[in-house]
Parts: structure tokens; sequence; C-alpha cells
């Protein structure tokens, strides 16, 4: 979702760091950027360590959710080709499913943003899987939810936990790198694509 649908990575590290400025800190994007599609614990754990901050988790976790929320309201359009794809795979009557880091709500609200809900037969977030990103679990359960075999399954990412839960998960990877956060090409992911206006949809016949 975040990246790969919409550009909105960077709501993350702004309400990241408005929780970090009520205590007069913050994180720059170059530290920042190896925490981009990992799950909120993991990252929070981290810029708990990386920070030495003395709060507890719950707690950033509770106000980076109000903050975060917020952000992810804002309108923002979706990435370029997402609209094209999305219409053409349901011609095809293609299944489609949402796996993402994200929270439900956060996925409520990002979808609220930029107009996608209801494009995907099965949606798959981080309070429904007992392992985040890079761990499989969120892609087999979209492949469960969706009835095909993860090894027939196409996956799209824009973060390395993003391509290696998915090459885990025994799917093939595709990086799109049409966000502000584009990461250079993943090493693991099967192809790199600059946008999902170039998505090869011909490989869906074979």
């Amino acid at each position: 979702m975040d990246g790969v649908l919409v550009d909105s990575e960077p709501a993350f590290f702004d309400a990241a760091n408005d929780v970090l400025a009520q205590e007069g800190r913050s994180i720059e994007w170059e530290r920042y950027q190896r925490l981009l599609g990992t799950s909120v614990q993991h990252t929070w754990r981290e810029l708990i360590a990386m920070l030495h901050l003395r709060g507890e988790l719950n707690d950033y976790l509770r106000r980076y959710d109000d903050v975060l929320l917020d952000c992810l309201r804002r309108p923002r359009p979706p990435l370029p080709g997402v609209i094209a794809l999305l219409d053409e795979l349901e011609r095809r009557d293609t299944p489609v499913a949402l796996a993402t880091s994200s929270w439900r709500a956060w996925y409520d609200a990002v979808m609220e943003s930029c107009g996608l809900g209801g494009r995907f037969r099965a949606v798959v977030t981080a309070d429904v899987i007992e392992r985040p990103k890079p761990a499989p679990d969120t892609y087999l359960r979209a492949a469960e939810l969706l009835g095909v075999a993860p090894t027939h399954c196409l996956a799209v990412e824009d973060t390395p936990p993003g391509i290696a839960s998915a090459r885990a998960a025994g799917m093939y990877a595709v990086q799109s790198r049409a966000s502000s956060t584009a990461f250079p090409p993943i090493e693991g992911a099967d192809l790199v694509i600059d946008s999902l206006e170039y998505f090869p949809v011909a490989m869906l016949a074979s």
C-alpha cells in the first residue's frame, strides 16, 4: 500500500518526528529509511534504541497512532499507473489482494485519502497476522483469502522487508520505484519497474 499505491511513506516519517518533537528529539531521513516497510512495533523499538528514548513502547505507539491518522487522512493521489492497472486486472477478473504492514485504521485512512477503497478482494493488515514483514505471513494470508497458491501469486513491493516477505512466501516479487521514498533496485526482486505504468500485464497470461 504505502509506497506502491500511494506516496504515503512520508506521512509515517513526519508522524514519527511529530512524536519525537514532544521530547525535543528528531530523526534524520537517512537513519529512518531503513525502517521503511517494517511493523510499527519494530519501528518504535528501533527508534527507542537508536535515540535512547526513556518512554515506554506502548505510550509511543498510542501517541504515534493519534498523529499518524491525521497525516494519512490528507488527500493524496494514487501513484502513476495504479488506477489503470487495477482497472485492467478487474477487466481480466484477476484476483487482487492488498497486503500491508499498516494497521487496519491506517489502511482505512489511506483508502479514504486516495479513493481506492473497495478495489481489492481481500485485505490483510498488521492487526491480523502474527509475524510482520519480512516474515511471509502477510502474503501467505493474502493468498489464502484469495484462494490462490502463493507460488501462483505476484507481489508488488517497494521496500527490502516487503520483497523479502514476498519471496519467503514463494511469490514472484516486483519492485516498484514510483514513490518519493524509492529504494535503489533491491537484491532479491525478480523484476524492477519505475512505476506501475510499466507493469508487465502480459505476464499474467502465462
